[in-house]
């Protein structure tokens, strides 16, 4: 498997599991992006295990004390005539000078209402936007080349994370808790390392008085990989990526892209000044706590059936093997193709139509999974 990459935090904050058993999630650390085919071209949330405070909350609404956890990662040695070689951050595609071997953590982050704004999200390198109940939408946060101080709200899992983690090879999966259905299968998936704000102590998690619960349990990556990170495994690289000739032009032009999951209405508009797709929802403009707008170099709408979860009849739960239908957006620009992933073990492939891997620009990606005919371009 191809080594990754640590990109430094502070280039990173400018630009930046379908249910399984865990006899198939145990397999996850086989999994390659197949190699191109030629070219480059929540009314309110159901209440979760952790609605009440799991601990204290902080003093004087204080984020989380700070936790020192070193990365795991191999200098690289350089004499005065050569050049550093550059590794490659699995999920953004970032030049970095070191090689990462922490495996990737995956953060369930609140997107009620009340939970507006969260910590952290344009820190995470990928995130996922679900549909859930209510016809809300939650997020699954993918940290690996960068960190977070704060990080939150953190929520519960789902069924459908499942399918999500288990292409990552051993990743973190940092939850508030399940109901009980999620919880007994979670626990049986011995090959991820499991961080449950529900039953965990205070050095990972904490209540914040900014919010009221359940939106206000809150980690950060710090504390996440202390906990964890030496449990895990070294990620898969995700995409492939523009190798930075500016003149070649992904796709169509466009202004951007709107999406409708119901109670949830996202857009995203490209930015040319900061390089990213502004995101906006229900009509205001996404910042994250700090007042940072929410704008990830590339976005991606891949179009999934959403079935009933096993655990709840209420929950949907999207079906990610497969293909369908995905829209690429990156650099100002639109792609038309699909998306295709033979087994849970594999990692997405997202295809332009005349089939092709479809290379993203390096940086953060946002990827909504959206039902068919919720979403339009705007040109």
């Amino acid at each position: 498997m191809k080594r990754v990459c640590m990109w430094p935090a502070e280039a990173g904050r400018r630009l930046g599991l379908a249910l399984l058993g865990p006899l198939v999630l145990s397999a996850c650390a086989s999994a390659t992006v197949p190699a191109a085919t030629g070219g480059q071209a929540e009314s309110s949330a159901p209440t979760d295990a952790a609605a009440a405070p799991a601990t204290a909350a902080p003093p004087d609404n204080e984020p989380p004390t700070a936790v020192t956890a070193p990365v795991t990662s191999a200098a690289v040695t350089t004499s005065a005539a050569t050049a550093a070689p550059l590794f490659t951050a699995a999920f953004t595609g970032l030049p970095t000078p070191t090689e990462i071997t922490r495996p990737a953590a995956v953060v369930k982050i609140d997107n009620h209402p009340r939970a507006l704004p969260q910590w952290g999200i344009n820190q995470a390198d990928v995130v996922y936007e679900e549909l859930v109940e209510a016809r809300l939408t939650r997020f699954a946060a993918i940290f690996h080349s960068t960190d977070a101080d704060v990080v939150g709200p953190v929520r519960s899992a789902r069924t459908g994370d499942f399918a999500l983690l288990s292409n990552l090879n051993r990743p973190i999966f940092v939850t508030s808790g399940a109901n009980a259905y999620t919880a007994r299968a979670l626990r049986s998936v011995e090959a991820v390392k499991i961080i449950d704000g529900a039953r965990i102590a205070k050095d990972v998690f904490e209540r914040s008085s900014r919010k009221s619960a359940p939106h206000n349990l809150i980690t950060g990556t710090a504390r996440i990989y202390a906990a964890g990170g030496d449990q895990g495994g070294t990620p898969p690289t995700y995409f492939r990526f523009r190798n930075g000739d500016a003149s070649s032009q992904p796709g169509t032009p466009v202004s951007g892209v709107d999406i409708d999951f119901g109670q949830i209405k996202a857009s995203y508009r490209w930015d040319a000044a900061v390089g990213g797709w502004a995101r906006t929802q229900n009509g205001k403009d996404h910042t994250d706590f700090d007042g940072v707008r929410v704008a990830p170099e590339n976005v991606i709408v891949q179009f999934v059936r959403y079935r009933q979860s096993p655990a709840n009849a209420a929950t949907p739960e999207p079906v990610l093997t497969g293909s369908g239908e995905a829209w690429m957006l990156t650099d100002g620009t639109f792609v038309r193709g699909t998306w295709e992933r033979a087994s849970e073990l594999d990692v997405t492939v997202f295809r332009s139509d005349n089939a092709l891997i479809v290379p993203l620009t390096p940086g953060r990606t946002w990827i909504a999974l959206a039902k068919a005919g919720s979403a339009q371009v705007v040109a």
